[in-house]
This record gives C-alpha cells, sequence and structure tokens, in this order.
C-alpha cells in the first residue's frame, strides 16, 4: 500500500480510455511544505496500490449517469475477477465454502459502494 500527501483533495483521475484513478482511504493531514522551517498546510493523505496513493480500476465509457455503478464494478474486480464473480454468484452459497465465498463477495461490494459514495460526495 502507498501513501502520498497533496495539498489539494482529490477523488477521481481518467488515465486512460479503459481506466481510472480512485483516491480512497482518505484522511485529513498536515503536509509539510517547508523541510527547513517545519512549516505546514492543511491538506490529505491517500492510500492505494499506485505510487500515487490512488486506487487504479478498470472502467471505460464512464459518464456522469453510470459513474457511480461503473467505478463500483471497477472497484469490485480488483478484487474478484469477472470469472470469479460469477462463479460466486452462479455457485449462490451451494456449499459451505461457495457461501463462504459469497459472503466475502457481499461484504467487498458493501464495502466498495461505501466507498465509492464517500469518493463522489467530496467537495473539491
Amino acid at each position: 500500500m502507498n501513501k502520498a500527501s497533496y495539498t489539494e483533495r482529490k477523488n477521481f483521475v481518467k488515465y486512460d480510455n479503459e481506466h481510472y484513478l480512485l483516491y480512497l482511504n482518505e484522511e485529513a493531514a498536515e503536509i509539510v511544505v517547508n523541510e527547513e522551517t517545519g512549516e505546514t498546510v492543511a491538506g490529505y493523505n491517500y492510500y492505494g496500490n499506485e505510487v500515487d496513493g490512488s486506487v487504479k480500476i478498470k472502467a471505460s465509457d464512464v459518464t456522469e449517469d453510470n459513474r457511480r455503478s461503473k467505478f463500483i464494478a471497477g472497484l469490485i474486480g480488483t478484487e474478484f475477477d469477472v470469472d470469479a464473480q460469477i462463479a460466486i454468484l452462479a455457485n449462490d452459497g451451494d456449499t459451505t465454502e461457495h457461501a463462504n465465498d459469497l459472503a466475502r463477495f457481499k461484504a467487498f461490494r458493501s464495502n466498495c459502494k461505501i466507498a465509492i459514495d464517500e469518493l463522489l460526495s467530496r467537495t473539491l
């Protein structure tokens, strides 16, 4: 997990036609702007797998109307690829192992929704 600090608040950036960078795991922080004097300003820390503190997701054809669902799907895809998602949902908890997989998937999906809703509600 990488940490990056910024004086400006961030939410998301289009990386290319197939990806977005999401600045999740935000925390308010004092950012040192002058090492010699120790001067700080209010800012934010972000934690993610990219060096800039973001999380890169697959998402294409994103519009204002579908942004939430595309970002949730992309974030879920960082943990469960499409084949795994299909298998987990198709198995429908028919065994103890599959039930555990489904519960883990549902919990992760719920956390993704919370994270994306927080991200999209930020005022920049």
